[in-house]
C-alpha cells in the first residue's frame, strides 16, 4: 500500500434522506452509498446475534451494548422524515484539489443533502484504510488471509462533534473493539477529520468535525467485537460525556 497516497486523499461525506438514493458519482470520484438500517432491522440483527452465541457472558455484553445503542442511533432515527429512508454517500478523491471542486460541486448540485463534509484522513487511528469500504483487508489475526466484502457485510458509521480529547476517546474505543475482533470480525476502518469548514447542512445536522468510518463481517460480527470492546472502553454507560451518534447501514452501491 501507498500510505501517502492513501493520506492525501479526501473523503467527500454526505447524509441523504430520500425514498431513493442520488448518485454522486459524476463528481468525478469512486463513490458508494449506504443505505441506513432503521432500529426495527438493527434489534433484529442484535436479536439474531444473541441467538448465534452460545457463550452467556457474551450474550450479556451484547444485551449491554444494545442499550448503548439504542441511545447513539436515535438522533438520526428521529431526524429522518416519516416515509423517507436515509442514505450515506462516501466519495475519495485522489487530492485534495479534487476534495475541494468536488465538494463545492456537491454543495451546489444537492443543496438539499442533510449533510455534506469534506474530510482527511488520520494515519493514527485508520487501520487498512485503502480497503474501505469495499476493497480486501488484511486480517492480522490469521496472517496471509484478507477480509472479503459479502453480502452479510455492515458498515457502522459514527458522527462526532467537536469535543475534548475527541482523538484520545475514539483511539481507546477503536483499539479496544480490534483487540476483541478475532479472528477478524472488525474489517477496516477510516477515521477521517474535517478539513478546513468544508461543511455544509440543510437539516439542523450538528457539525461533524470527524467520522470513524467501519466495516464489520456480518451482524454478529459487528455485535460481538463492538460488545467486547465496549466493556473496556469509552462506548459503555457512564462515558455519557463522549459524544457521538451513530448508523448501521447496508452497502446499496459501489462505484
Amino acid at each position: 500500500m501507498d500510505r501517502l497516497r492513501i493520506y492525501n486523499t479526501r473523503t467527500l461525506v454526505a447524509v441523504e434522506f430520500a425514498s431513493t438514493p442520488s448518485s454522486l458519482a459524476g463528481l468525478g470520484a469512486r463513490a458508494h452509498v449506504f443505505r441506513r438500517l432503521d432500529f426495527a432491522e438493527t434489534a433484529a440483527l442484535h436479536h439474531q446475534a444473541v441467538r448465534t452465541t452460545t457463550e452467556p457472558m457474551v450474550a450479556r455484553q451484547m444485551r449491554d451494548l444494545m442499550e448503548v445503542v439504542k441511545d447513539r442511533v436515535a438522533f438520526w432515527e428521529k431526524l429522518v422524515p416519516a416515509g423517507l429512508q436515509c442514505f450515506v454517500h462516501h466519495v475519495r478523491f485522489a487530492d485534495e484539489a479534487r476534495g475541494k471542486a468536488g465538494y463545492a460541486a456537491a454543495v451546489a448540485a444537492f443543496p438539499k443533502l442533510a449533510m455534506i463534509g469534506l474530510y482527511a484522513i488520520d494515519p493514527i487511528i485508520s487501520m487498512f484504510p485503502q480497503a474501505f469500504p469495499v476493497d480486501p483487508a488484511p486480517n492480522f489475526w490469521r496472517l496471509g488471509k484478507t477480509n472479503e466484502l459479502s453480502k452479510d457485510s455492515l458498515f457502522f458509521l459514527n458522527f462526532f462533534p467537536q469535543q475534548k480529547f475527541l482523538r484520545e476517546q475514539v483511539v481507546q474505543g477503536t483499539t479496544a473493539i480490534y483487540c476483541e475482533s478475532a479472528p477478524g470480525l472488525y474489517h477496516t476502518n477510516n477515521y477521517v477529520d474535517l478539513v478546513a469548514d468544508l461543511f455544509t447542512s440543510a437539516a439542523k445536522v450538528d457539525k461533524v468535525v470527524s467520522l470513524n468510518l467501519n466495516r464489520y463481517s456480518d451482524g454478529y460480527g459487528f455485535f460481538k467485537a463492538v460488545a467486547a470492546g465496549a466493556a473496556m472502553s469509552v462506548i459503555v454507560e457512564g462515558y455519557e460525556h463522549f459524544q457521538w451518534h451513530g448508523m448501521l447501514t447496508k452497502l446499496v452501491e459501489a462505484g
